[in-house]
C-alpha cells in the first residue's frame, strides 16, 4: 500500500499573529452587535451603538445608517458617526441617489477604494455635509430579502483598499442590523 505525501505549510508567525488579530476583532465585534439585541427599548441608541461598532471593527472615519423610510424606497439616515455625523443624521435620500441609493437598488455590497473613479457617488451630498470623502464601503441591510436599509463605512484609515474581511464583516453586520430592524418594527 503505497502512502500519499502529506505536505503541511506553515504560516509565518507574523501572518498567524494577524490572522488571530482579525478573528478577535470580528468575534468581539459579532458579541457586542449580539448585545444590541438585548435592549431595543430606544432605537436610536441602539443605531448608534451598532455604528460604533462597525468602526471600531473596521477602520474608518466615519459611518452611517440608512433606513427605508418612504413608501418610494426614499433613505432616511438615523444614525452617523464622524466628524459631521450631526449634519448626517437625519438626511435623506431619493430612491438610486448617491452609493447608499444604488446599494439598495442593487441590493449588494458595494467597496470603492477611490470614490472620485466611481460614477454613482454623490458629491453634492458630501458637499452638503462638508465632508470628503477617499473611500466607501457599504452593505444592504436586509431581513429575509427585504431591504430595510444601507450601512455604510467611509475613509478607510490604514489605506484606501478596502480588505475581504473587512467586507465580509460589514456584510455580517448588515444581516443582524436587518434583524435588529425587523424586532424594532415588530415592538412600535
Amino acid at each position: 500500500m503505497r502512502e500519499a505525501a502529506v505536505i503541511i505549510r506553515f504560516m509565518p508567525e507574523t501572518g498567524l499573529s494577524e490572522l488571530h488579530n482579525r478573528l478577535r476583532v470580528r468575534e468581539a465585534a459579532l458579541d457586542r452587535l449580539l448585545d444590541c439585541f438585548h435592549d431595543l427599548s430606544d432605537p436610536r441608541r441602539t443605531f448608534q451603538n451598532i455604528l460604533e461598532i462597525v468602526v471600531e471593527a473596521i477602520p474608518a472615519d466615519a459611518s452611517s445608517l440608512f433606513l427605508v423610510t418612504g413608501e418610494d424606497g426614499t433613505l432616511t439616515a438615523v444614525a452617523a458617526t464622524g466628524p459631521v455625523a450631526n449634519k448626517v443624521r437625519g438626511m435623506k435620500l431619493g430612491p438610486g441617489i448617491g452609493m447608499p441609493g444604488v446599494v439598495a437598488r442593487d441590493r449588494r455590497c458595494v467597496a470603492v477604494s477611490d470614490i472620485k473613479k466611481e460614477p454613482n457617488y454623490s458629491r453634492e451630498r458630501h458637499e452638503i455635509a462638508g465632508y470628503e470623502t477617499t473611500s466607501l464601503l457599504a452593505a444592504p441591510v436586509l431581513y429575509k430579502g427585504d431591504l430595510n436599509g444601507v450601512l455604510e463605512v467611509l475613509n478607510r484609515r490604514e489605506g484606501p483598499e478596502w480588505k475581504r474581511h473587512e467586507i465580509e464583516l460589514l456584510e455580517r453586520i448588515a444581516r443582524g442590523v436587518g434583524s435588529i430592524v425587523n424586532l424594532i418594527g415588530e415592538r412600535q
